[in-house]
């Protein structure tokens, strides 16, 4: 899929980018977040959280990297924390994979700049990653450990020490090795169940490293969504109270509705024809925010070296869930 971005500027008129945009699951981790915290709080021996807070690190590694450590470790029912995932199963290997296949069916199409110089690594530094609800956690983490082109995070990251004593460090809280000009975009529905983790964890990202583009952590609102900018997007993280759509049929409501098809709220027309609320303005910005595309700041390149014609890669880490994102 590919997007044209103009910018909002009107003094950068003559000012395109062209986006190269794939969506892409990776093996879905058969255990939500909450029940991912609660799972790692299992592990608490005494007063020593070391293993709670490695866990909730270990998730993310299974994911991205491939892993075991779900597997090998068990609820008092003997049931697994979540399955196993297999290198060729993680984020890494099926991205890569993907654009292997892309390069060799489209040699002209520029996707080896996505690529690293083995030809089979994803180039983090060329790529702007965006995911939903546990996607968003792992799109923070890949921010934390890799120096990646942008991070768009939609309903989380919903990591959390549950028990823990106040200022509990975890992975959220180290420094993060995308370079200070990676931009980030946060966006959720203000009525989650685990929205004050989210703000709690957007707050953390920003006092470890003050150089994320927000000016603020604290979430603004993006009233009804119809005059949300990409300069919005950018000075900090967002938040809808808007309904979910009376189509819902998401355990969450709240939590699918800014991202799943058939929560979120929409108007239709007598023939059938549907507008996503969020499709006017509310997602362009949070995507061109986070793709470094706010008109003054003109970020669109490829780093390290890498051809920049044909536009940087935007690749989307998938909940397990069908979204939809324009």
């Amino acid at each position: 899929m590919r997007r044209m971005w103009r910018s909002e500027d009107p003094a950068a008129t003559d000012f395109e980018v062209e986006q190269n945009i794939l969506f892409n699951r990776y093996q879905y981790l058969s255990s939500g977040d909450s029940f991912r915290n609660g799972k790692c709080e299992l592990l608490v021996d005494g007063g020593d959280r070391t293993e709670q807070v490695n866990c909730l690190e270990q998730q993310h590694i299974d994911a991205i990297d491939g892993g075991d450590y779900g597997a090998t470790h068990f609820k008092d029912d003997g049931s697994a924390f979540w399955g196993e995932v297999l290198p060729e199963n993680s984020l890494t290997r099926r991205l890569g994979d993907l654009l292997i296949l892309l390069h060799k069916r489209y040699p002209d199409g520029h996707w080896d700049n996505f690529l690293q110089e083995d030809m089979s690594t994803p180039a983090w530094a060329n790529i702007v990653f965006s995911g939903h609800s546990q996607g968003s956690g792992h799109v923070a983490y890949l921010a934390q450990t890799k120096n990646i082109n942008g991070a768009v995070m939609i309903s989380g990251p919903q990591d959390e020490c549950t028990g823990c004593p106040e200022g509990t460090a975890f992975w959220i809280d180290e420094l993060y090795a995308s370079t200070s000009d990676t931009p980030y975009t946060a966006l959720a529905q203000g009525q989650e169940p685990l929205f004050p983790v989210m703000e709690d964890n957007w707050k953390r990202m920003k006092a470890t490293n003050p150089s994320i583009n927000w000016i603020t952590a604290d979430p603004q609102s993006t009233d009804f969504g119809l005059m949300t900018t990409a300069h919005d997007a950018y000075a900090s993280p967002l938040f809808t109270d808007v309904t979910y759509a009376d189509t819902s049929t998401c355990g969450g409501k709240e939590h699918c509705s800014v991202a799943i098809d058939d929560s979120v709220p929409y108007i239709k027309k007598s023939d059938g024809e549907t507008f996503y609320l969020y499709e006017a303005s509310v997602w362009p910005s949070i995507l061109k925010a986070g793709s470094g595309l706010t008109g003054k700041n003109k970020r669109g390149k490829i780093k390290k070296g890498k051809r920049s014609k044909g536009g940087k890669i935007g690749k989307s880490v998938k909940s397990g869930k069908k979204g939809k994102l324009r």
